[in-house]
């Protein structure tokens, strides 16, 4: 019988991976309905401007978290500042600018999407390669097989005419750029929503891409394009920042909290689910027999993929450093750990951990302390005496985690807690 605690975290993965579709399905509106209506301006511009009102919008979430900035490791900047060079700036201007291409009839729209679709092959590779993400060959299997039925739903009512694409008009190169951009966003993504809030990953996203935006703005002398903006097309600015833009991003990074990067990009896959769907509900153009089997196989791998997508365990060395004596003056006392810097959700989890040579049951705290600072921490907790460990080099094997780091309301409270997690200890095979 599962544990509560299990359930809680499989129900945990399973609200991630729909936060992620319901994401999507804000970006599809957004290409099918909005971003179209924006043709007649530069698409630079367009970038600055949903960045600029979704930032107004999601900076009162940063604010009360600065102090959390200042404990970010390189690691982590360096995630922020590719997630908002790629996937807030270049990512978006290439997008736009390639479906501005298609609009303008340069080329056709399956030479976009047929390039842009390749964004989760990239997620996943760069997910197995830098987040070090090792999953079962039948994930993969079910990943695949979702993204050739993306494909065949996007192209399942006209056919996918290869002699009607056009691979080397700038449009395709527009397309393949964004689907690097945002496929290696997840990956970057995800390691900054490791170490930091999703809502200040968000905002702090969004006040990034502003200054990178900006700069680029000011290079090409584009803020002069204000003056042509109409009252409508600032009203559909407004309407982005509460569906595909800000308040989509928010939604998106507490689901990637929850669930992998290789999860993620296979649910946001939704978007082509969800733009059919709309494209059905609203114009009135039916599917096909190839289109709808399409759909109830891409439902039916992402699920697969969200029930699979499970990692397999994370070892590591660390060695011990002087931490502040907390956890002992709780009666539990800890080890501080000089690894903050794990691709690793914040949480306590059940490991094993290997002293000169002997392995023993273990709980790890990772995350910040929010009673001390918001300093980045990870401690272990092992229930047998090791005697001294004071600069020792120590082998850790992560097995589950348990549960998130919470404030808690009292020390009583905290106490509690932790005895409770103690008796995970027992259930650990060494």
């Amino acid at each position: 019988m599962e544990s509560k605690e299990k359930r809680k975290i499989i129900s945990s993965v399973v609200i991630g991976a729909l936060a992620i579709m319901l994401a999507a399905l804000f970006w599809s509106l957004d290409g099918t309905f909005i971003r179209p209506k924006l043709y007649s301006l530069p698409a630079g511009l367009v970038v600055f401007t949903e960045h600029l009102l979704g930032f107004i919008v999601l900076v009162p979430f940063l604010i009360p978290r600065i102090r959390q900035l200042r404990n970010l490791d390189r690691k982590s900047w360096g995630a922020a500042m590719w997630v908002s060079f790629f996937g807030g700036f270049l990512g978006t201007l290439a997008i736009t600018q390639a479906f501005f291409s298609a609009i303008g009839g340069q080329v056709t729209f399956a030479t976009v999407v047929i390039l842009q679709k390749l964004q989760p092959v990239f997620a996943l590779l760069m997910a197995r390669l830098l987040l070090k993400e090792k999953l079962s060959k039948q994930f993969y299997a079910w990943a695949g097989l979702a993204v050739v039925a993306a494909y065949f739903l996007a192209f399942g009512k006209s056919g996918l005419d290869l002699h009607n694409i056009n691979f080397f008009h700038s449009a395709a190169f527009y397309a393949l750029v964004a689907a690097f951009a945002f496929g290696s966003s997840t990956v970057f993504g995800k390691r900054l929503v490791n170490h930091l809030d999703f809502k200040s990953t968000a905002a702090l996203r969004f006040g990034l891409t502003i200054v990178i935006t900006g700069m680029y703005l000011i290079f090409t002398s584009g803020f002069s394009g204000y003056t042509s903006f109409t009252g409508t097309q600032w009203w559909l600015f407004i309407l982005i920042v509460f569906t595909s833009g800000a308040v989509s991003m928010f939604i998106y990074y507490f689901g990637l909290r929850r669930v992998s990067a290789s999860v993620a990009t296979i649910c946001e896959l939704f978007w082509p689910f969800s733009a059919v769907i709309l494209d059905y509900l609203f114009n009135h153009n039916t599917l096909n027999t190839i289109q709808v089997f399409a759909a109830i196989i891409l439902v039916g791998a992402m699920y697969m993929v969200v029930r699979r997508g499970k990692a397999k365990a994370v070892s590591f060395t660390a060695h011990v450093i002087a931490g502040e004596g907390r956890g002992r003056s709780l009666g539990t006392p800890t080890v501080n750990l000089d690894r903050t810097d794990l691709d690793l959700t914040h949480g306590i989890y059940t490991a094993r951990v290997t002293i000169d040579g002997k392995t023993y049951p273990a709980l790890l705290h990772f995350g910040f302390k929010e009673t001390f600072n918001d300093k980045l921490s990870l401690e272990a907790y092992v229930g047998q005496s090791v005697g001294e460990t004071a600069g020792k080099q120590l082998q850790v094997e992560i097995l589950e985690k348990i549960r998130d780091v919470k404030k808690f309301a009292s020390r009583e409270e905290l106490i509690a807690q932790m005895e409770d997690d103690k008796k995970k200890l027992d259930e650990i095979i060494i």
